[in-house]
């Protein structure tokens, strides 16, 4: 459980970290660029060797890797978009719906069990988010000013952020990866900078982007905690826990954290129905990790 609190510590911390983005005037897509620049390089210091190897074309994994990547840069566009029309703690709620998609997954693809108290906190946790988010209303943003149709950003970043974790769950329960190791997550996210880089330095190109060194450090600043928050949920799955209690926990609580953090450190409001949809948050978890 050690590492499933320390991958909820630093998830917590890229949503507060992105609402820091608008408030420093940094271009969000270039900052997540060089984050998963900066994730290549923690793998690269971490393993003591270059991360991407002539053998790791070869791997079964390798395939899998190549897909998240693309996914990843796109998820976490939309994830930051989000963060800024609607709220750091709404942005953490609809990724965290993913388990609405990756529990049955694992119980009903993956053989994993289901007991009543998992059920009853599936449950239970579907709730809290429904709670949590309501009312589901855009909000103004402090830059490009209140729009209306925004619908379909929370909603691609619940289907992005559902799809990682069912790939997730196909390469450990396959063991086409050992999840103890960063190699399968590096590749990750040196695929996604490429794609990343390959779209900014047309960008800068064309004068669409302008380089800022304040978007380099935000990447950094980014980098270091998304690196941590997917190598230690990677660890959490390997030492034994099931992706129908890693998932639902690592999930429901980063909600739980991120709207207490949001209220305390961002003032963002939250109705008496969002508090109860935060304490019920909180029993869900006690109920599927248990």
């Amino acid at each position: 459980m050690s590492f499933l609190f320390i991958a909820i510590v630093c998830s917590v911390l890229l949503g507060f970290i992105f609402k820091l983005f608008l408030r420093f005037k940094v271009d969000t897509f270039q900052a997540i660029v060089f984050n998963y620049f900066t994730c290549l390089t923690c793998g690269w210091l971490h393993m003591g060797r270059f991360p991407v190897e002539r053998s790791t074309f070869d791997t079964p994994w390798f395939p899998y890797a190549l897909f998240l990547g693309f996914i990843f840069i796109s998820g976490f566009y939309t994830s930051a978009l989000t963060v800024r029309y609607f709220g750091v703690t709404v942005s953490q709620v609809m990724q965290k719906m993913s388990i609405l998609v990756s529990v049955p997954f694992a119980v009903f693809v993956c053989g994993e069990s289901a007991g009543i108290g998992k059920v009853a906190g599936f449950f239970m946790a579907l709730l809290a988010i429904v709670l949590v988010n309501f009312p589901f209303r855009a909000r103004e943003s402090e830059q490009e000013g209140h729009k209306t149709g925004l619908w379909w950003i929370p909603l691609i970043t619940w289907v992005f952020a559902g799809v990682i974790e069912v790939v997730f769950l196909k390469v450990q329960y396959g063991q086409l990866a050992d999840m103890g190791q960063p190699d399968f997550i590096v590749t990750v996210f040196g695929t996604a900078g490429l794609v990343g880089l390959l779209f900014a330095v047309r960008g800068w190109a064309t004068g669409k982007m302008v380089f800022a060194w304040k978007n380099l450090i935000a990447g950094i600043a980014l980098g270091v905690p998304n690196y941590g928050s997917m190598l230690f949920m990677l660890w959490a799955l390997a030492d034994g826990l099931g992706g129908s209690v890693v998932f639902p926990v690592n999930n429901v609580g980063i909600i739980v954290a991120t709207a207490i953090g949001a209220v305390l450190i961002f003032r963002e409001h939250l109705s008496p129905i969002n508090r109860a949809g935060v304490v019920l948050a909180a029993l869900s978890i006690i109920l599927m990790a248990y």
